[in-house]
């Protein structure tokens, strides 16, 4: 949009890296997988003698060690966190799973590998088949979808918001401002609290829905954000956006998040929406 600084550019500028950022580390991840593991099959069941079995924790942190230390020539570079979700064992394989967290400029994925209770064999990665296939055939179908109906150029307006053209989705009159994450998303937990302060300057004027690890709202999450990335911001259903504002900062971002929930509230309460600073954005929105 016309008219926005420089800090808003790289806002935006940040988000299109982010996208970048999570396809990087899928295949990232592909290649760690050639290289470390080669054609190894899933070992056949074999005992591993008490002494040489690590406990489970142990198995975890071998693991993140390895993904952010030791993946061969493709060292993770700055910018990707590395966290442990939890270790399980897997019956009868003398194997352990273990599910990790990584996150990106905003974006968050679980990854699940394996390792042998020795820690000697480590797989990176595990597929569930039918959640698999139903994740290839939805992709079919929305790729059938794209060659039939003509690309629409998404517009997007301030804070990298894109503005959906719906009608305002509203709840007992008052837009509703939807916020989606979880406990295990770095990036949520930065974005959570600029969201829940900007929200509480307008109370009695909106419905604030706050989603953290929960199904709830969740057809409104899948229209939005398809992919099932968090953080997701969805206001009023006009403006949404998948990621965290980082890039901007906490005070900028504040003020990007008030300027569009007074767009909503068609400029209430007054003394929010009337302030310089604020008013000065809002004549950004497009």
């Amino acid at each position: 949009m016309s008219g926005e600084d420089k800090s808003e550019g790289a806002g935006e500028a940040g988000m299109k890296t982010g996208y970048i950022g999570i396809l990087a580390v899928g295949l990232m991840i592909g290649i760690i997988i050639g290289v470390a593991v080669g054609a190894f099959a899933f070992p056949r069941t074999q005992s591993v003698s008490v002494a040489n079995e690590l406990a489970p924790g142990e198995a975890g942190k071998k693991v993140t060690d390895f993904i952010t230390n030791y993946s061969g020539y493709f060292r993770l570079p700055p910018g990707i966190d590395i966290a442990l979700i939890n270790v399980t064992e897997v019956e009868n394989a003398n194997l352990y799973k273990i599910v990790i967290n990584i996150s990106v400029m905003g974006k968050s994925e679980t990854v699940e590998s394996y390792m042998t209770k020795d820690g000697k064999l480590l797989f990176l990665g595990g597929i569930e088949i039918e959640e698999f296939e139903e994740r290839v055939e939805q992709q079919r179908k929305e790729a059938e979808n794209r060659t039939r109906e003509p690309q629409q150029q998404q517009n997007t307006t301030i804070g990298n918001f894109i503005v959906s053209g719906d009608e305002i989705c509203r709840e007992d009159g008052k837009p509703i401002i939807y916020f989606f994450g979880s406990e295990r998303c770095g990036y949520c937990k930065w974005e959570q609290p600029v969201m829940v302060n900007v929200t509480s300057k307008f109370e009695g004027y909106i419905s604030f829905h706050e989603n953290i690890d929960t199904t709830r709202d969740s057809e409104i999450f899948g229209k939005y954000n398809p992919r099932g990335g968090v953080p997701t911001l969805v206001l009023g259903c006009k403006y949404y956006r998948v990621g965290a504002g980082t890039s901007m900062g906490e005070e900028q971002e504040a003020k990007v998040l008030t300027a569009l929930i007074c767009d909503l509230t068609d400029n209430k309460p007054v003394d929010v929406c009337t302030d310089p600073e604020i008013e000065e954005w809002i004549n950004r929105i497009e």
